[in-house]
């Protein structure tokens, strides 16, 4: 998921590893082990390690210091520093045709759908860096245009016969705090750095950004997570973004010819992100939940939607922060705050990159009914194209309802 401002980030990754004891993420919370006790004997040694090293954590030695695999259970680390170990009991007998059945008794129907519009847009999207303009044109706002989607899709599936949520309905923040209210936090955290030889002026402006992530990317998200897991309780939710690429200049910003289109399910949990109390908690209770098949299969249908709609290629990552998932192209796994922490089946959307001068174009269209000439070829509006990608891919979940 590349960033709209290069500037931002680094400021993004210190708002989202560091906490203040370095157990707990941060506005996170102590996770209650106990919850687990409910998938005890559920899961046969196999079954475990292979979705840990195929798609959770797909290095030994991120979680290895954290979770030690057995014969017949498996012991995680409940805190660090400590030797407090959970132990979760595998279950020691399957049948042949029994072995791929793990989670399967978990999945249910999907008729109650959450569409989460990525970012908040409105007066915050120049805060968020989630907006950018050429040469005195209109403004991008990423916030804006992910609601505009949601509400199409939503009317579409809607007359499918399916339940649908928006997670927020306007170009406001969900969360009741603001930037202010982490001033004490953000001063904390500024105390853990070495400041030496930077100028005052220079401090100031860390310290506010450190503030509005701690506002928009962190208390955000888990406020969104308080309303998707306490009132609408969905089946699945959709997060709906625009993907963009690094400036190739950030001093003089020209947009770039790079188009292409992702989708992100939870995976891939990195060493650092394992250190943290909570994640390894959160790791644990999606794996024994069993989401994972079906972000992998929801996530393969809407990627192929998204490829026959739209045209266009599939992104590839080549960090080791993602994880492929599936045989389907342009479908990664990622462990992001919001696919963690939503309990239940979460699928990412990443298409189109919104800073090319292909979708540049485009957006400056509008919304339209219908198809328009754009070059030699003949298109729907950017907002109709992304929901008929979204509703087409769909299809298994619209046809169960009708």
């Amino acid at each position: 998921m590349s960033v709209w401002f290069n500037s931002l980030l680094f400021l993004f990754l210190l708002g989202l590893t560091t906490s203040g004891d370095g157990k707990i993420s941060t506005l996170g919370e102590e996770p209650d082990w106990s919850e687990l006790d409910v998938f005890q004997n559920s899961c046969t040694r196999a079954q475990f390690l292979g979705k840990l090293k195929k798609i959770y954590s797909p290095r030994e030695k991120w979680w290895a210091p954290w979770i030690q695999v057995k014969k017949q259970e498996a012991r995680i680390r409940k805190k660090a520093n400590s030797e407090d170990w959970y132990i979760l009991k595998f279950f020691e007998e399957i049948k042949q045709d029994e072995i791929n059945t793990f989670g399967q008794g978990k999945k249910k129907s999907i008729r109650k759908i959450a569409l989460d519009p990525g970012h908040i847009g409105g007066i915050y999207s120049e805060m968020e860096g989630r907006h950018f303009c050429i040469e005195g044109g209109p403004v991008v706002k990423e916030g804006g245009l992910s609601l505009r989607v949601a509400r199409r899709i939503k009317e579409l599936l809607v007359k499918k016969g399916l339940e649908v949520f928006l997670v927020r309905e306007k170009e406001e923040p969900v969360t009741e705090k603001r930037p202010a209210d982490f001033d004490s936090l953000a001063k904390d955290w500024l105390k853990g750095l070495n400041l030496d030889g930077i100028p005052e002026e220079e401090i100031k402006k860390l310290l506010t950004k450190r503030k509005e992530i701690l506002f928009y990317r962190v208390s955000e998200i888990r406020a969104r997570a308080r309303l998707i897991n306490e009132e609408i309780r969905p089946d699945l939710v959709i997060c709906l973004h625009l993907n963009a690429a690094p400036w190739k200049n950030p001093d003089q910003i020209e947009l770039v010819e790079r188009n292409d289109y992702h989708l992100l399910v939870n995976g891939c949990y990195m060493g650092g992100e394992l250190a943290f109390d909570d994640q390894r908690f959160e790791l644990l209770f999606r794996l024994l939940n069993g989401w994972d098949e079906t972000e992998r299969v929801l996530a393969e249908d809407l990627s192929r939607s998204f490829k026959k709609k739209s045209g266009l290629p599939a992104f590839r990552y080549h960090g080791p922060n993602a994880v492929k998932v599936g045989s389907v192209p342009g479908v990664w796994g990622r462990n992001l705050l919001a696919n963690r922490i939503y309990r239940c089946p979460v699928v990412f959307l990443e298409p189109y990159v919104a800073n090319s001068q292909q979708m540049y174009n485009r957006i400056q269209m509008g919304d339209y009914r219908g198809h328009r000439l754009i070059g030699d070829r003949k298109l729907l509006s950017l907002v109709e194209e992304y929901a008929q990608a979204v509703v087409g891919g769909l299809h298994i979940q619209i046809q169960q309802a009708e």
